[in-house]
């Protein structure tokens, strides 16, 4: 795709005419399922480094562009700090877990434990996403999209099940190898073939494939995730990833796809930057590996346009990305496995809780516990666990019956395949 020039935004006009026309043609209930679903989500990407947002670094004209078209919604949340657990969220509608029903230790990290989902999966099954959970591309395709998906992160590439549904699914980007002499896959050959070029050639050619124009078009860049191998800061991979947004949209708008569209951008999840936090506040947070899940790992931005049918909530969390994904489409979507405005973070260290305004994390060994008012101290640096003891034991009850009604088996062993390692170790996660 060409670089979009700079160009007004009347050439979005039809696509907003024609959304608010379907609106007007329903007085009452839903209005009917657009024609196209475009969703688009940007690898640990952080809200306040969009323009539309915050006093970003660097300005993102195309995303703000869009934000202008619809709407930025302020309270959303990631499911989890890791690809594998927020994209099995949003693709099922579920909350990811790696707790066991009776407590203790959490599941092995491993291929099949890492989406989340393991207490779902029958005996013997090894799938990331267990074939008995429905996913988002399943329930589009069956009310008659044509299911695009175009993928450049290596946990999401097959074997896994987030293929499943898709008509037209592009693993963007080489392989890790398995086994042998090539096994230690270089990260920083790895991000060379996954840029957002690439993944819009692959959107393009899907495009060209598609048998008709009703679409459920899922594009996930990897440019912002990639930033450390760049020559260059956070910020100029995030104005990298708006050029690939506007050259997305552009294409889509000469091709006349964007009327009768509903496009939804959004992130897996954020990035520590050198942040600094209680209970250690001289540890400076960098990357996104979490333990605890501090907010610039989960408040992630959402921006939908034009203005939809998805609902204003106190917390929006990615499983409720899927449900309104799917009443966009007049699809029944999952009961919930968590209350509205509740969330549960389980990690391999700490135990992350957060209902309404209050945040809380418990550490699974060490026994070190910090409850932050996110309301009065959004960058959570003054820890009130000494101060409101009643509202942490609250927490703690609720993370343990949490532990209970979302815990599960593991399947598949206790170790990482070589597969698995190898994957970890093409996105950097590896030594």
């Amino acid at each position: 795709m060409a670089l979009p020039s700079q160009r007004n935004e009347a050439g979005f006009g039809r696509w907003v005419a024609g959304a608010l026309a379907a609106l007007c043609l329903c007085s009452c209930g839903d209005p009917p399922p657009p024609e196209r679903i475009v969703l688009i989500v940007i690898d640990t990407l952080r809200r306040d480094f969009l323009s539309c947002y915050a006093d970003a670094p660097l300005p993102t004209p195309h995303i703000d562009a869009l934000a202008r078209r619809g709407r930025a919604y302020e309270s959303v949340s990631a499911a989890y700090h890791q690809t594998s657990m927020s994209m099995a969220a949003l693709f099922t509608g579920r909350t990811p877990s790696i707790e066991r029903p009776e407590g203790g230790p959490p599941l092995p990290w491993t291929g099949q434990t890492w989406c989340g989902m393991a207490r779902f999966a029958a005996p013997g099954e090894g799938l990331c996403i267990p074939t008995g959970l429905t996913t988002l591309a399943e329930r589009l395709r069956g009310a008659g999209y044509w299911t695009i998906g175009v993928m450049s992160n290596p946990m999401l590439f097959e074997p896994s099940g987030f293929g499943r549904g898709f008509d037209d699914r592009s693993e963007v980007g080489r392989r890790p190898p398995e086994v042998g002499p090539l096994a230690r896959y270089r990260v920083e050959e790895a991000w060379r073939e996954r840029t957002w070029r690439h993944v819009d050639r692959a959107a393009r050619e899907a495009l060209a494939r598609r048998p008709r124009d009703r679409f459920f078009l899922y594009v996930h860049y990897m440019d912002v995730h990639d930033w450390g191998y760049r020559d260059g800061p956070y910020a100029q991979s995030v104005a990298i990833v708006d050029t690939a947004v506007g050259a997305l949209l552009s294409e889509l708008d000469a091709a006349g796809l964007l009327e009768d569209a509903v496009v939804i951008l959004t992130s897996d999840h954020g990035e520590h930057l050198g942040e600094t936090h209680p209970p250690d506040p001289s540890r400076v947070m960098r990357s996104h590996q979490g333990n605890p899940s501090y907010q610039e790992l989960l408040h992630v931005p959402l921006i939908v346009a034009p203005e939809s049918r998805i609902r204003e909530r106190d917390l929006l969390r990615t499983q409720d990305l899927h449900a309104e994904i799917l009443r966009i489409a007049n699809l029944s979507a999952p009961s919930p496995d968590l209350a509205d405005g509740e969330l549960f973070v389980g990690e391999q260290r700490f135990l992350t809780y957060r209902r309404g305004r209050f945040k809380s994390s418990f550490e699974r060994r060490g026994g070190r516990e910090i409850l932050f008012d996110l309301l009065e101290d959004p960058r959570e640096q003054h820890d009130l666990a000494g101060s409101r003891p009643d509202l942490l034991e609250e927490h703690r009850r609720q993370v343990v019956e949490l532990q209970r009604r979302l815990g599960g088996a593991a399947r598949g062993g206790d170790t990482l395949s070589d597969d698995d390692r190898s994957r970890l170790d093409a996105l950097g996660y590896l030594e």
